[in-house]
């Protein structure tokens, strides 16, 4: 540092010197004298910066740049050159010159997002949602009804389907579930009704009502049947066949339950004697022979009314009787319903019931029109 700064002493003191001696052989040497300054004044910068600049007499040329450089205190002062910057891995590209033929990705475009570098650890693909859960609702029962008569075959078989509800709900991924909608299934199942042999008269019908329940679950009600029956069951649930099969097992007949057909009207209106009698047939004396029917013929007469009509004459308008009466049973039965006939349109509601042992006692009822001129 100190040999520095005398070298620059030196120099400044050797350009005042040259100047004046410029001063001085102004005149007489005007190249001279400039050309010793310049020479000066570039010595001073040169070792003022400790620049050397070549072309003039004691400048050093710059050390020469060795690629394996290393400045850093290692033998031969070699400066490595820069590492090149990382790549990602990629294996479906091939690098010329390069053992395996791996390419390197194409350069960064600023223009375009880069992908990021390949991270097994982390899926790019979301996972797929849970799978969906069934909650069961209940079945809704399938009915169907069954008839026999004297005609019908002994074994029938039908088809039954039996609905089951639910709710399908599609599950989240952080508990409880995202949606539930309605859902239904439904069960098939083939039913064979086999009856035992027994004697129906031509008017009567069975009805069994079959209602399946669950899919193995079928019953059976005899409420309807002529006969008191015993009921087995068999299923067959076998790999391609869902069956249940039922025998019925005839026992004693039933008390007869009564229909509006057994009675029917024969004759309604204004007998020889002067009054209002109204016949009945019984359709079914024959197999009631021995027993004992009530009938009871409640009515009255649809009169013609007037806007102006008075009072007193709309109400003697009306005509009503209501008869009851027992009889043996027999081919026909005869009521009397009024003693002093009036024209008009009547209707009349009959109500009937038997007694004896092959009735139950329960009633009936029909409806009936006549007319009297």
């Amino acid at each position: 540092m100190k040999k520095e700064i005398a070298v620059v002493f030196a120099a400044l003191m050797t350009v005042s010197a040259a100047a004046r001696a410029a001063e001085v052989n102004f005149d007489g040497a005007k190249s001279g004298g400039l050309d010793t300054f310049l020479d000066v004044a570039a010595i001073v910068a040169d070792l003022a910066g400790d620049r050397p600049q070549p072309g003039h007499p004691g400048s050093h040329p710059p050390p020469p740049q060795h690629p394996g450089g290393n400045p850093g205190g290692h033998p031969g002062g070699h400066q490595p050159p820069p590492p090149p910057p990382p790549q990602p891995w990629n294996p479906g590209h091939t690098q010329p010159g390069h053992p395996g033929g791996h390419q390197p990705p194409p350069p960064y475009n600023p223009g375009h997002p880069v992908p990021p570098p390949y991270n097994p650890g982390w899926n790019h693909n979301p996972p797929p949602p849970p799978p969906s859960q069934y909650h069961f609702g209940g079945y809704r029962d399938s009915c169907r009804t069954m008839e026999f008569n004297a005609q019908s075959p002994l074994s029938q078989t039908l088809d039954l389907l039996l609905e089951e509800y639910g709710e399908e709900c599609q599950a989240s991924h952080y508990g409880g579930y995202q949606h539930c909608r309605p859902s239904s299934n439904y069960h098939k199942r083939k039913v064979t009704v086999n009856v035992g042999p027994r004697h129906l008269e031509a008017w009567e019908t069975e009805r069994l009502e079959v209602c399946m329940k669950g899919p193995k679950y079928v019953t059976v009600d005899t409420a309807g049947m002529v006969y008191e029956y015993a009921v087995t069951e068999r299923r067959d649930d076998g790999l391609f066949r869902r069956a249940t099969i039922f025998t019925l097992t005839p026992g004693a007949k039933k008390p007869a339950q009564p229909s509006s057909k057994e009675l029917s009207m024969e004759f309604a209106g204004v007998t020889a004697s002067g009054d209002v009698r109204l016949i009945l047939k019984d359709n079914r004396a024959d197999y009631f022979r021995g027993e004992r029917i009530t009938i009871t013929a409640d009515g009255m007469n649809i009169p013609e009314i007037n806007q102006n009509m008075p009072v007193d004459q709309l109400l003697g308008s009306f005509v009503k009787f209501n008869v009851t009466k027992a009889f043996d049973t027999a081919a026909a039965y005869e009521l009397k319903l009024l003693d002093a006939p009036k024209p008009g349109k009547y209707v009349v509601t009959l109500k009937f019931f038997r007694s004896g042992p092959l009735s139950s006692g329960a009633e009936a009822s029909t409806m009936e029109y006549f007319e009297i001129r």
